[in-house]
């Protein structure tokens, strides 16, 4: 991922999205959204060509619009070190120890390591020597979780598969184990789908004009692993990205460190020349061909950064103010301050409040890829693990309200959420406990004979009123489990004589 400093992306189509579900309990009439579908009904058989007006009869696949929450996963060398700083999170360390005049890892790691210590040094640290990618995948699983995102390679160039485009990986050196491999077996026989993280550009390559240096000296050192080409879009980039796709059958490619960036502190350029093509539609169509011509056809997805001439979903990358939206759209979200390992670290979000982000996204029409960073060892931290565990419970109780859900016409008023359920159920979700009673705008689709029910919980269904300007709504003195102090609750409303 980008450091703190945000790399540009495209802008997102803003709008309203209905649910005629609404008009049938009572609410105002709106159009429904159409749904921009991967299923078999919808599929566009292809062949693609590497065209835009071929490309853009993609549709995004079903299973990522009624998904909403997703695993994000930065897994690599820099969980070595494990550090950084207000400047720099754990991902950037190859180029924040090179930033001299920004930050505080420059100097931390002549400290820790000294200045003959090289980045590459880390290399045969990084052991995963207790991976356990099944258990993993059940973590994933208990978490409610619909797809994960692994980082096949960062913009520190170690990839975590075998290619013959370079030997900077994970089976040539460091574990010695194909890791992007292991995890994807311990999910093929999962409801799970698979995707795949992949940084275009680096932060230092020779290939593209950035040989890396020693940040004390100045002075040239190896970069492990390289293979010298002479057009690293076809001859590298092209290669890895055809490998993960031949080799893995992903269903999600998602694309990173496309732009070209200089942020100062002495570390220099970085990622790509400023005149580039990355060419992205040639693998676009391949992706969406390898697709197709399976045996059994599936749907696939690819993000925005790509810099191609289509993309199947935008993509809005750490906390913001998000905001409805009528294109599919996803969050990805970091636990803490950094997206790698870090340790130790800071900004740990609660786990209501990623509850909380879960309901105010997916409530905007979008889904949550939520980050972690496991250690150079394989493991996941217990305080990583109890988030994901949390969010499990919540949905285990609170999930219709999320999956295959669609939008209201609008998606909030101060701290309520709206979602459309799949069975047309219209969901009130309030962010914490309200107490013993919740007071909603007049205009939502409560109607005469409409039943509220709160998910949850054991009784029957709630007593409610319509007063002048608002509809009153009575709650138990306690609220369904998982509903302490900060964490949504989910009401049901439907017509009388449905459940």
């Amino acid at each position: 991922m980008s450091n703190r400093q945000s790399l540009p992306r495209r802008t997102l189509l803003a709008g309203a999205v209905g649910a005629g579900a609404a008009a049938a309990l009572g609410g105002r009439a709106t159009a429904a959204a159409p749904r921009m579908s991967g299923a078999a009904e919808n599929r566009c058989p292809g062949p693609y060509e590497p065209t835009p007006g071929s490309l853009s009869q993609h549709p995004t696949a079903r299973w990522f619009s009624d998904g909403k929450f997703g695993i994000f996963i930065h897994w690599g060398v820099y969980a070595v070190p494990h550090w950084g700083d207000d400047a720099w999170s754990s991902e950037w360390y190859l180029y924040g120890f090179n930033a001299f005049e920004k930050g505080t890892l420059h100097d931390h790691h002549r400290a820790t390591y000294g200045a003959d210590f090289p980045y590459d040094a880390f290399i045969p640290r990084f052991r995963a020597e207790r991976f356990d990618p099944h258990d993993w995948v059940r973590l994933f699983e208990r978490a409610g979780a619909r797809y994960f995102v692994l980082t096949s390679k960062h913009h520190d160039g170690f990839q975590l598969f075998p290619n013959r485009a370079s030997n900077r990986n994970s089976v040539a050196m460091g574990p010695k184990r194909d890791l992007v491999g292991e995890l994807f077996g311990a999910a093929r026989h999962t409801q799970l789908k698979r995707g795949l993280y992949y940084s275009l550009g680096e932060f230092y390559n020779p290939a593209l004009g950035t040989p890396p240096l020693n940040p004390y000296t100045r002075e040239p050192v190896p970069y492990t692993g390289y293979k010298p080409v002479r057009d690293y879009v076809a001859e590298y980039e092209h290669v890895h990205l055809r490998t993960l796709i031949d080799r893995y059958d992903p269903d999600v490619l998602w694309g990173d460190g496309q732009g070209t960036h200089n942020f100062d502190g002495g570390a220099g350029h970085i990622f790509r020349p400023p005149e580039w093509d990355w060419r992205s539609d040639e693998i676009m169509a391949d992706f969406y061909n390898h697709a197709v011509n399976r045996a059994r056809p599936k749907d696939v997805i690819m993000n925005d950064r790509f810099i191609a001439s289509h993309a199947d979903y935008l993509t809005v990358e750490g906390d913001k103010s998000y905001t409805l939206q009528t294109a599919p759209w996803e969050a990805c979200v970091t636990m803490s301050r950094s997206w790698g390992y870090m340790d130790p670290t800071s900004k740990i979000k609660t786990k209501e409040k990623l509850v909380q982000l879960l309901v105010d996204i997916v409530a905007k029409n979008g889904t949550l890829l939520l980050n972690i960073g496991p250690r150079a060892d394989g493991t996941i931290a217990d305080w990583q693990r109890e988030r994901l565990l949390a969010i499990g419970a919540w949905l285990d109780v609170n999930g219709e309200a999320v999956y295959g859900s669609t939008p209201w016409s609008r998606a909030d008023d101060g701290e309520l959420r709206y979602t459309v359920g799949s069975d047309g159920a219209f969901h009130i979700v309030p962010l914490s406990w309200p107490g013993t009673r919740l007071t909603v705008p007049a205009d939502l689709p409560v109607a005469d004979g409409s039943v509220i029910r709160l998910l949850g919980h054991r009784g029957g269904p709630l007593a409610w009123r319509r007063t002048a300007d608002a509809v009153e709504i009575d709650l138990p003195a306690s609220g369904p489990p998982g509903a302490g102090p900060g964490y949504p609750v989910v009401l049901k409303v439907q017509r009388e004589g449905t459940r």
